[in-house]
């Protein structure tokens, strides 16, 4: 006979004791050990750039020193038309500031090192306090003369939310200006979730965007390289997965063709306005700057919560460098950046995204580049356009541009997320822009949507019909049942236990 043996209490209670001693000596050893950095750092006396850093983060700069964050520059694995090839925001040309050639001072002010202006990214010209150091500012050439570096370097630490947003809220030039769904208010310490309700539960921008010897992972619709091969998704298993909705969910059944910020992400630019479009052909002068003095900017067209549009993307896109010639799309618009997918392509779902106009120069067969600081302050188009190409543009000609990108950030409150009826009653989702066959009635109304070869009408189902892709009706989500039963199955399974029990006993 097997005789089971008695658990004695007092050694459960010693070695859970011993399990908290062990976890309060690691405690205690990192708090140690993070005090003791600090001290480290405290004892800075000078600020020579990396040369201060590295010499006990030597590792951490070699590792940094080949990013894309420091580079600006790599080898396309996911840009059709540009596989293996150097590309990367240094050759790029975009509908904002053009584009790094020609704007190094400029663009120097957030790109993380000191020598974009002579093309220089060795491990002594990065700069790791635009990362690491809070309330930190630069220029092209080194720290900027408002702050004390040396403080600067005293006071560092793991990168926040407020140093990551300080380059990436402000691209193109300012505050929301660039991606949309990145703005400075989400660096606060607490914010709300109807801004975003990852940030507004203290997740940091390395929660999702994960580091790999200072790599970043991550691209959008218009990244040319990718800094990892690590692909960052709402749908990982470590995340929300494949079936994010509850078992049997309706909603689980739109996963495999709809991305999650279809329709989770309701609008972007909440807090500050967003650019919608940029014209650098016709400018107006604006008095009401940082620098206090007259400048002649662009004509922006900027927007309060506008709603992201909708597109496929196959994780794969299509992008415009600066020394590549023009191609217009169908309604004459020159596309600098745009996903690649479709309707047809098995790999494909619908994203979040949005769109940005642009209005710039060109040749007639290029894009080109120009200083914008001699716009800015002159309203001297030729000048600055000389400056950069050592030629005399007269007249300019100018074309409009489109740029899509992805939107990402800004994750509504579920509450606030579109249902079914928003997409096939009140037709949120733009079929006829996805590609689905469309009918409209006399007023321009649609009233029937269906994918090419299919007989579904996409355009009228409600959230109570249940039709599959062939048509027939899907009974699997609807209950029915009699009065009464559900006692009688609860009576049963108590019954069962007592037995069980009875049984042991």
């Amino acid at each position: 006979m097997k005789i089971r043996k008695k658990t004695n209490p007092h050694k459960i209670l010693g070695s859970a004791w011993v399990l908290v001693g062990l976890l309060f000596c690691l405690l205690i050893a990192s708090t140690v050990s993070t005090a003791a950095a600090a001290g480290m750092h405290n004892t800075i006396q000078e600020y020579d750039g990396a040369g201060t850093c590295i010499v006990c983060h030597q590792q951490a700069g070699e590792d940094f020193v080949t990013s894309i964050h420091n580079t600006w520059l790599g080898t396309a694995e996911y840009i059709d038309g540009k596989n293996g090839t150097q590309t990367g925001k240094l050759v790029g040309v975009n509908d904002f500031c053009i584009g790094v050639k020609s704007n190094e001072a400029l663009c120097g002010n957030c790109h993380a090192g000191y020598g974009l202006l002579e093309n220089d990214f060795s491990i002594e010209q990065i700069d790791c306090l635009i990362c690491h150091a809070p309330d930190y500012k630069k220029t092209a050439s080194g720290p900027d003369p408002s702050i004390n570096a040396i403080d600067a370097a005293r006071n560092v630490g793991l990168p926040t939310r407020e140093m990551c947003l300080r380059c990436h809220a402000t691209a193109g030039g300012g505050d929301n200006n660039k991606r949309g769904d990145l703005e400075l208010a989400m660096g606060a310490l607490n914010i709300s979730k109807d801004l975003d309700v990852h940030m507004s539960a203290g997740m940091t921008c390395q929660d999702c965007h994960t580091f790999i010897d200072h790599h970043v992972s991550g691209r959008g619709m218009d990244m040319r390289v990718d800094d990892t091969d690590v692909l960052v998704s709402c749908d990982n298993e470590e995340c929300h997965g494949p079936m994010p909705h509850a078992n049997g969910s309706t909603y689980n059944e739109h996963t495999d063709r709809i991305y999650c910020t279809t329709c989770h992400i309701t609008a972007y630019g909440k807090v500050h306005t967003v650019e919608m479009s940029r014209d650098w052909e016709h400018r107006t002068p604006n008095e009401d700057n940082a620098l206090n003095t007259k400048m002649y900017t662009p004509t922006y067209v900027r927007e309060s919560n506008p709603a992201p549009i909708q597109v496929w993307w196959n994780r794969r896109s299509e992008i415009m460098d600066l020394a590549d010639p023009v191609v217009f799309n169908s309604d004459g618009f020159l596309v600098m950046a745009k996903p690649a997918g479709g309707i047809d392509d098995p790999a494909s779902k619908i994203y979040a995204s949005r769109l940005h106009l642009g209005r710039q120069p060109w040749d007639g067969t290029y894009l080109l580049p120009f200083v914008t600081m001699t716009v800015l302050l002159s309203d001297n188009m030729t000048q600055a356009l000389f400056e950069s190409t050592g030629k005399i543009y007269d007249p300019i000609q100018y074309v409009d541009t489109i740029r899509y990108m992805g939107i990402f950030h800004g994750v509504s409150p579920k509450e606030e997320a579109l249902i079914c009826d928003d997409c096939h009653e009140d037709h949120k989702i733009d079929f006829e822009a996805l590609g689905y066959e469309v009918e409209k009635d006399a007023s321009g109304n649609l009233i029937k949507a269906t994918k090419p070869g299919d007989s579904l009408n996409l355009a009228d189902l409600s959230s109570d019909d249940t039709q599959k892709e062939d048509g027939t009706t899907d009974t699997t989500t609807q209950s029915t049942s009699t009065p009464g039963f559900g006692i009688v199955y609860a009576l049963c399974g108590f019954l069962a236990i007592v037995g069980l029990q009875l049984r042991r006993k």
